[in-house]
């Protein structure tokens, strides 16, 4: 390694405790961009290495897409966020957002309760009219749009709140209504609507989410999405890499350079080879199963079920 910071232990607790140390908590399992970047130009280019003569402003573009890449993929780049819920019923999302994990709401005792997204409901763009139902045009010919559909803001404002009431009775009351149709009904349990805990509209042109009439304001949803690790990338400082991983982003970086070279094709294909196995390795790695964990969930599979 050319470079590789570890930081004081007066720096990594003081932090911890509420002093002044200056290091991120748990910094050390993971290298800085700018890092990468340099070793990677002390281990790769020069005279005599793989690669003669490459510019920084290169090597630091093939190592923000192996960063974007491995995200999505391999570093698994979680990310999760907690808001207060305004009366808009209404959660923007984050500027580094890629695609969502989970949506959830805290309940009064601390747990998490899964949000799944609405079956029946879809985002869509509201034309403004008027009252001859012609769309309305802007000064440039542009057809203007409303701020939200009429859709979205019925479905909002559906009185769901008391539907959501009595399914808690019927499941606390082991479905003793046949008639009830929340669910489906008794004998005709229709799963996508087997959820008391609210649903939501991801509208992905808006940047927002919109959730139904069961949420109220001051509630606490929590958003976990995979971020593409480059929310920061105005300071390369700010973007880490999961040491695990790090022999895979060399490994990508040195293939997808290589290619484009005259020079280093004749090596092309084995670094394409190293590329693929050293991302496989970091897959492993970074996959985090624990022996401990995963047998005392096993052991759930060991009841004996009554009929």
């Amino acid at each position: 390694m050319a470079i590789s910071r570890r930081p004081l232990d007066v720096d990594n607790y003081s932090a911890l405790d509420g002093g002044t140390g200056l290091a991120i908590p748990g910094y050390y399992r993971r290298t800085n961009l700018n890092d990468i970047i340099n070793n990677f130009i002390v281990a790769y280019v020069g005279d005599g290495k793989v690669l003669t003569k490459i510019p920084r402003y290169e090597v630091a573009f093939w190592a923000q897409r192996a960063v974007q890449e491995f995200s999505y993929d391999v570093f698994h780049s979680e990310k999760a966020i907690e808001i207060q819920l305004s009366s808009t019923l209404q959660m923007s999302l984050p500027s580094d957002y890629v695609n969502y994990i989970k949506l959830s709401f805290t309940d009064g005792s601390g747990v998490q309760r899964t949000i799944l997204p609405s079956a029946v409901t879809h985002a869509n763009k509201g034309v403004a009219q008027d009252e001859n139902y012609h769309y309305l045009y802007d000064q440039d010919g542009n057809i203007i749009f409303a701020e939200t559909s009429e859709t979205i803001d019925r479905y909002q404002t559906a009185n769901t709140t008391i539907e959501r009431t009595e399914a808690l009775n019927y499941y606390n009351g082991y479905f003793e209504n046949d008639s009830f149709g929340y669910f489906g009904s008794r004998y005709g349990l229709t799963p996508q609507f087997a959820n008391v805990n609210g649903s939501f509209v991801l509208d992905l042109n808006a940047g927002q989410i919109y959730f139904d009439s069961s949420f109220s304001k001051d509630m606490y949803i929590t958003l976990t999405y995979v971020s593409d690790g480059l929310g920061e990338n105005g300071d390369f400082d700010n973007v880490l890499v999961p040491k695990l991983a790090e022999g895979a982003v060399y490994a990508s970086m040195l293939y997808n350079l290589s290619k484009l070279r005259p020079s280093a094709a004749g090596g092309v294909q084995l670094y394409k080879k190293e590329a693929y196995a050293k991302m496989q390795n970091a897959k492993i790695r970074i996959s985090n199963m624990k022996i401990e964990e995963m047998t005392n969930i096993f052991r759930n599979k060991a009841k004996w079920i009554k009929h």
